[in-house]
């Protein structure tokens, strides 16, 4: 049991070959939404602006409270992948998932930018992207370390 915990591995391949095709499932799932020709809330707006415009109720524009909200989705947006690419390459590789983060989200900010005229590469959300990762990489390597303490100290029942 000790060589897989050496290595930073997961602590059971079947953890990770479940993680993996989580992994790419989710990874599809970002290309869609990323990669969509058209601002992908596009059809939600008339909606999601009325409800926003209860905000206006304390005093905060739609506007603003529409920008939390972005801001906010494109945070969780990139803790899912995050978390699974640590369960997939293990503690000692934790950093992996942070820097797959950041380069995917410049990767498909700059694709909106030039490639989808109707989209708008920013980057806010790359900020938001990351921090997205840098919160799944650090619930990964939250639930890594504990998987590894419970496997060295079985609970007393």
């Amino acid at each position: 049991m000790g060589g897989a915990y050496a290595e930073g591995m997961p602590v059971d391949r079947r953890t990770r070959r479940r993680a993996t095709i989580g992994l790419l499932a989710y990874t599809a799932f970002v290309a869609a939404v990323g990669l969509w020709p058209t601002p992908v809330d596009r059809p939600f707006d008339p909606l999601l602006f009325r409800v926003l415009g209860v905000a206006a109720v304390v005093g905060i524009r739609p506007v603003d409270a529409y920008d939390v909200v972005e801001f906010t989705a494109n945070v969780a947006f990139f803790v899912p992948p995050a978390l699974l690419v640590v369960l997939i390459v293990g503690l000692r590789r934790w950093w992996v998932a942070l820097l797959a983060g950041l380069l995917c989200s410049v990767a498909i900010e700059f694709a909106q930018h030039f490639l989808l005229p109707a989209r708008f590469g920013t980057v806010n959300d790359v900020i938001a992207n990351t921090l997205g990762a840098l919160l799944g990489t650090g619930i990964g390597v939250l639930v890594m370390v504990r998987r590894r303490a419970d496997a060295r100290e079985p609970w007393i029942t």
